[in-house]
């Protein structure tokens, strides 16, 4: 563990606030440093908009949850950014944060207007349906065709925004509202 990383994690510790994991939602992980300066490119399961990136992210180091401060942050490509935290300021610093798990603290709002969702994040999800009721966890995406679908069991079901009502990803479930017949298929 890196001394910043004691460092801090001594201070969590000492004020009794350490991180729990029940308390994260997993938003993506850290890839690789880029350049000299600390960067570090960034893959998450999200597309964050401008309004909505966060200020901090949380990263898992030998089990133990730290926040890290952005300072700047540039767009790579839609899942993917360069990042610039707070006190990281060289390539060798920024290595010992490569290849971490990255956490955010709160609930994600899955707004499925305002956010482009890595469909990936939700295998594991149980989907529970207005007249279905539960239907079960989802097994895997199908992104094979241009219907993206959740393949849950022997079912498939379209991964439309116009059957989810809601998504809530601290119990990670689904609610839908899916068209008679559509399991029966």
């Amino acid at each position: 563990m890196g001394v910043r990383i004691s460092i801090i994690f001594a201070i969590f510790a000492k004020n009794n606030c350490m991180i729990q994991q029940s308390e994260l939602v997993k938003i993506g992980q850290t890839i690789k440093t880029h350049g000299i300066s600390g960067e570090i490119l960034c893959e998450f399961f999200v597309d964050f908009q401008e309004d909505n990136f966060p200020k901090y992210l949380i990263l898992e180091d030998e089990s133990i949850f730290v926040p890290f401060f952005i300072e700047e942050y540039r767009c790579k490509t839609d899942f993917g950014y360069f990042i610039k935290f707070c006190r990281i300021t060289d390539e060798k610093l920024a290595k010992t944060l490569c290849k971490k798990e990255i956490f955010y603290n709160r609930q994600i709002d899955f707004d499925i207007d305002n956010q482009v969702l890595k469909a990936n994040i939700l295998v594991g999800y149980k989907i529970i349906d207005e007249i279905f009721g539960e239907i079960g966890k989802i097994d895997d995406i199908d992104e094979s065709t241009i219907n993206t679908l959740f393949v849950v069991g022997n079912c498939l079901i379209p991964a439309a925004k116009e059957f989810i009502l809601k998504i809530d990803s601290k119990k990670k479930i689904i609610f839908t509202n899916l068209p008679q017949g559509l399991l029966e298929l």
